[in-house]
């Protein structure tokens, strides 16, 4: 069960909030990138996939139930979370320096938020898990899977592209 929980909380990782969700070429054109607390919601990624899961009418109106739950629980935290975001800096190779501590501040606050989100979504999870079948759960651990992979840690974590790409 613990392997079973931390595996659900490594699927569930939300990249940490950087300074600046936007890329050079973004930050040139004035284009901000989708915050990643913006990001589906395992919950929703098993609605989305209701076909492919096979739920029934009423597998799909509980967990229908229990994202629109996560989704008001969540909707101030992502509006803090929003507030904090800094507006795109105009060249991000001009930016040297240790961050103020007011920078450093906000940092530490978002972090609080984003665990806040990861806690609300593996609660909701854990929740929607019990309405599926053993066969479902395997088949939706599977796509979640995938799905966290398609997105990768995001621009500039571990496995991201180098500065200035």
């Amino acid at each position: 069960m613990k392997r079973h929980l931390f595996m659900l909380g490594l699927l569930f990782a939300v990249p940490t909030f950087a300074g600046s969700t936007t890329t050079t070429q973004d930050a040139s054109q004035g284009a901000r990138r989708p915050p990643p607390f913006e990001r589906k919601s395992p919950v929703q990624v098993l609605i989305d996939h209701r076909q492919d899961l096979g739920l029934t009418d009423a597998q799909a109106a509980s967990l229908t139930k229990i994202q629109t739950a996560l989704d008001a629980k969540n909707a101030p935290v992502k509006q803090s979370l929003e507030a904090l975001r800094p507006p795109a800096p105009p060249d991000r190779g001009t930016q040297q320096g240790t961050p103020s501590a007011q920078d450093q501040a906000a940092h530490e606050q978002a972090r609080g938020l984003f665990e806040q989100l990861r806690t609300n979504d593996m609660a909701a999870y854990q929740e929607a898990e019990q309405v599926l079948t053993d066969a479902q759960k395997t088949q939706a651990r599977t796509l979640l899977e995938s799905e966290r992979r398609s997105h990768g840690p995001g621009h500039g974590g571990r496995g991201g592209p180098p500065r200035g790409e």
